[in-house]
């Protein structure tokens, strides 16, 4: 190869190489794989969730919620503590704290017990999975 090339190559690749990392760098959402959906007996005067689905997202717990006739999914923060799925996320009623706790026998796979906080409210939680 003769210098003439190199300089070109070497120009070619100080140019090209800014876009070619961006392009290589370019944000991809993943994909986001339903693990769990719950419905909820809506607490009257409270912006209860009345479904919150827990999904992977790329090997991460993800979570979000709807109010009753919303169709907008709001995002939650999961966590898991022991046996029991904590939820938290913000309402327009205050900030919201879902504990489900894990039930051992398949009979009551389908029902969870738990507790919810929302702003100085709280109460005993039981949630139907759909899923």
């Amino acid at each position: 190869m003769s210098r003439t090339h190199s300089i070109l190559f070497a120009v070619a690749a100080a140019v090209l190489g800014p876009t070619v990392a961006h392009a290589a760098t370019a944000h991809v959402d993943p994909v986001v794989r339903p693990i769990a959906s719950f419905r909820f007996v809506p607490v009257r005067g409270l912006d209860m969730p009345a479904q919150v689905t827990v999904a992977d997202s790329a090997g991460v717990l993800v979570a979000s919620y709807r109010l009753a006739g919303s169709r907008a999914d709001i995002p939650m923060q999961v966590d898991i503590l022991e046996s029991d799925l904590v939820l938290q996320g913000e309402t327009p009623s205050g900030a919201l704290t879902l504990v489900l706790h894990q039930e051992s026998d398949a009979a009551s796979a389908r029902v969870s017990g738990g507790r919810w906080w929302l702003g100085d409210a709280s109460g005993e939680l039981r949630a139907r999975s759909t899923r």
